[in-house]
This record gives structure tokens, C-alpha cells and sequence, in this order.
């Protein structure tokens, strides 16, 4: 039960990563409005849905698939390890290449409300370097070796790299959410109006 449990739980962050990511890159939150008077959703092409209702189908999107995955992974007489696997590492996968694409110029995203499109910060190296050594170190995870003198095997080396990992990825979100882009400059603070 707990294996089940400990496998659910990391298909789960890593989905949940990919959730976060698609709503970071391509502006599914709601930004914030200076003024009641200005509409809540500005800039969006006129054939899309309202940003909410994409972001609620996203969410819905993601829910089923977890739910799916779950369920069938709960329901199979043995656990199937190569299809629970192979489902993490495409959902990582895409999760890498989208931060991946953040990293340049050419990915036609905008990353910030209030920059030109094509800007990429001094920090926006790190998406990149983070999804090439987080994949590297993936070859860990997939491809299993027996303990080097009873004590080291490719899982605890898989989860010894993850805490470098996890400090980068930090110091980039938060680089990433206190960026001069989010800020339009053109107010005082006591002016904003917060939602």
C-alpha cells in the first residue's frame, strides 16, 4: 500500500508541475487590474476562450488524467511499473521542454506582462540547465544497477541529485516571480488596487 501510495503521490507532483507550468508560460492566471474599470483579461486574442475557462479545462484536463492513471494503476492485478514510468517520464518530459523553451528567445513566449515579448531574463538560463541535468539524472531512475558494495544503487543516487536540483529550481521560481517584468511600473503602490 505504501509503495502504491509513495508512486501516486510522485506522479502527482510531477503532473502538477506540468499544471503550474502550462499556467506560468502561457498566462492562463489572472493577472491582477489596477482599477475595477479596467477589464480583468487584456490582450487576448478574441478567439480564444475567456483565460478562466481555459484554465478551468486545463484543470479538468489534468484531474482526469491523474484520476485515470490512478485508477487503472489501482486496478490491475499486479502493479505495472513500465507503463507508470513511461507515463512520469512523458509528463516530465513535456514539463521539461516547455521550461526549456522559456530559455529562449526564439520560443515566441512572453514571459512577463509587462516586457516585450522576446525578453529573457539574465536568470533565464536556469529553466534550461534544469531540464538537461534533471533528465541526465533521470537515466538513474530508469535505468537501474545493482548496489555498488551493498550500500550505493542508481535510486539513491537518483534522490542524492534531486537536492541540488531542488535548490536551483528554487532560486529560478523565485528569481522568476519577484522579476521587474510583473510590475507596470506605471502606478505608485498605494494606487494599485489589489484583488
Amino acid at each position: 500500500m505504501t509503495e502504491r501510495l509513495d508512486y501516486f503521490s510522485a506522479g502527482l507532483t510531477i503532473l502538477y508541475s506540468l499544471y503550474i507550468a502550462v499556467i506560468r508560460l502561457f498566462r492562463l492566471y489572472r493577472p491582477p487590474r489596477l482599477y475595477l474599470s479596467q477589464p480583468a483579461y487584456v490582450g487576448a486574442p478574441s478567439w480564444l476562450p475567456a483565460r478562466h475557462i481555459l484554465l478551468w479545462l486545463w484543470g479538468v484536463l489534468c484531474t482526469l488524467l491523474y484520476l485515470g492513471h490512478v485508477t487503472y494503476l489501482s486496478l490491475t492485478p499486479r502493479f505495472d511499473y513500465s507503463y507508470n514510468i513511461a507515463a512520469n517520464v512523458i509528463v516530465g518530459m513535456i514539463h521539461n521542454l516547455l521550461w526549456t523553451a522559456y530559455s529562449f528567445r526564439a520560443s515566441g513566449l512572453r514571459r512577463f506582462d509587462y516586457r516585450e515579448r522576446n525578453y529573457v531574463p539574465p536568470y533565464g538560463w536556469k529553466p534550461a540547465a534544469f531540464a538537461l541535468t534533471s533528465m541526465a539524472v533521470m537515466m538513474l531512475e530508469v535505468n537501474d544497477f545493482p548496489p555498488w558494495r551493498r550500500v550505493i544503487d542508481a535510486h539513491a543516487l537518483w534522490h542524492l541529485s534531486t537536492v541540488p536540483l531542488t535548490w536551483l529550481w528554487y532560486k529560478f521560481l523565485a528569481q522568476d516571480a519577484t522579476d521587474s517584468g510583473w510590475n507596470s511600473g506605471s502606478l505608485p503602490p498605494q494606487k494599485a488596487l489589489l484583488d
